[in-house]
């Protein structure tokens, strides 16, 4: 499939559509398969599902600038409102669906080993900057650590977030 099919199919399409770009040989994507099955069912008449073999059409991810897969990019009314590179949970697959047929921007959920990742390293700045003499730069790169473990919950993050996800959309329409 070119570039101009696959535009004039999602132009056409009379509901929102999740394009997942996927091949045969990916672990992440076999992972994910059974997630996208169930939101494809979860949200059956409301948002669309296409799966596209990236081995099969490599000059679509080309132009559609598709770096890496499983890549899962959702249209609606024709335009691109989400997109997210890499396996995801359950959860974070039906908060796509849901995003894209909101027509609103994708945040994906932290799980809590992720979480734990980025505390750890926190706590370890914190440590190194309070022990030998306070070090502020310390502190404040744990506390950036830290954030990044619980942004996805912070309640006023997701409004500057979005915010600026609508403000950076609007712009780029204004440039077309």
């Amino acid at each position: 499939m070119n570039q101009s099919i696959f535009e004039a199919k999602i132009q056409k399409s009379t509901r929102p559509v999740v394009v997942e770009f996927w091949a045969p040989w990916c672990g992440p994507c076999k992972v994910m398969t059974p997630y996208l099955k169930s939101a494809e069912q979860e949200f059956s008449g409301q948002v669309d599902l296409w799966r596209i073999n990236a081995d099969e059409n490599p000059e679509l991810l080309r132009s559609l600038g598709v770096m890496g897969i499983p890549t899962m990019i959702g249209y609606y009314n024709g335009q691109q409102v989400a997109r997210k590179t890499g396996a995801m949970t359950s959860e974070n697959v039906s908060g796509f669906f849901s995003a894209v047929k909101n027509n609103q921007p994708f945040s994906k959920n932290l799980t809590w080993a992720e979480r734990l990742v980025r505390i750890i390293p926190a706590l370890i700045f914190f440590w190194a900057g309070a022990t030998n003499g306070i070090s502020y730069w310390m502190i404040a790169i744990g506390a950036a650590f830290l954030f990044s473990a619980f942004y996805d919950r912070c309640p006023i993050y997701k409004v500057v977030s979005l915010q600026i996800k609508s403000w950076m959309k609007k712009r780029q329409v204004a440039e077309k």
